[in-house]
């Protein structure tokens, strides 16, 4: 065989892998886009898990009586979970408002758990109530995850940030920022409707080989990084989870953190005193 007959064999080869390698990502995207639709047991099995497995990282006490809607996940909680509130000011606020409730008849301890009474779920069962506890949630949260990010960085360094929304398309194309996603931001959100969601579309991810799940973290796999790149991929993304500064994240969404970057007025600032001084 000449050597003109080997290379032909050689790129004929590559040429026909290429185009396999090609068809079954298509295939892979095709079933990843079909799963969106469909919903098991696994998935629900999933979400239950991982929220219930987490269930004092699934609250943000505030201090207000609408602490009380804690009881609208569960009928108990343990005393610890205010023993172990870190800000002082708050876990005294916390305590001031748990024992005025227990007063009331709204709340009663029994055995190392706080139980709510009758009473107490008449009161945060009304339409008022969780409206005002929704508020305070929200928030509570936001403010947390905006003081939790904001100290990660440097004076010069802004914090960069993705919105996930629970659309299953769009929220993958987070990874296009980030290869990996902390799952406790998205567990913590106080919007429990919105948080299984995503929690469900990371399940089918994972099903569908784009991601893996361990400690809580999402990670985008190498199949998962080539399936961001097609064509058919990008054309289906058509509101692709856009990087934003923290303080232009919007209210009622999971804020997750991508990256951080160097603020450009840092360099500004450094050359305008480098200018100041040479004309000196």
């Amino acid at each position: 065989m000449s050597l003109y007959d080997e290379l032909g064999d050689e790129v004929r080869n590559k040429t026909r892998n290429l185009m396999q390698n090609i068809q079954q990502l298509r295939q892979l995207i095709d079933t990843f886009i079909k799963n969106s639709k469909t919903e098991n047991q696994a998935t629900h099995k999933f979400v239950s898990d991982v929220v219930n497995d987490n269930p004092l990282t699934n609250f943000t006490f505030t201090g207000k009586d609408t602490d009380l809607s804690y009881f609208l996940q569960s009928e108990r909680m343990p005393v610890s979970a205010i023993r172990n509130i870190a800000d002082s000011d708050i876990k005294d606020a916390v305590t001031n408002t748990f024992v005025k409730a227990a007063e009331n008849d709204l709340i009663e301890l029994d055995g190392n758990d706080i139980k709510i009474t009758e009473k107490g779920k008449e009161k945060i069962n009304k339409p008022d109530f969780i409206k005002s506890a929704q508020k305070d949630q929200s928030e509570a949260y936001n403010q947390k995850i905006n003081s939790t990010l904001s100290k990660g960085c440097m004076p010069n360094e802004a914090q960069m940030c993705a919105e996930l929304t629970g659309d299953y398309i769009n929220d993958f194309t987070f990874f296009n920022h980030s290869d990996k996603l902390d799952l406790s931001t998205v567990i913590s959100h106080p919007d429990k409707q919105l948080s299984s969601k995503i929690l469900s579309n990371v399940k089918q991810w994972q099903a569908n080989g784009a991601v893996t799940v361990k400690d809580g973290v999402a990670t985008v796999t190498d199949m998962g990084k080539q399936m961001l790149k097609m064509p058919e991929f990008q054309s289906i993304a058509y509101n692709p989870v856009a990087e934003k500064a923290l303080s232009a994240t919007g209210a009622g969404k999971v804020i997750v953190a991508t990256k951080k970057v160097v603020q450009a007025m840092q360099s500004v600032q450094q050359a305008t005193n480098t200018i100041s001084k040479g004309s000196r």
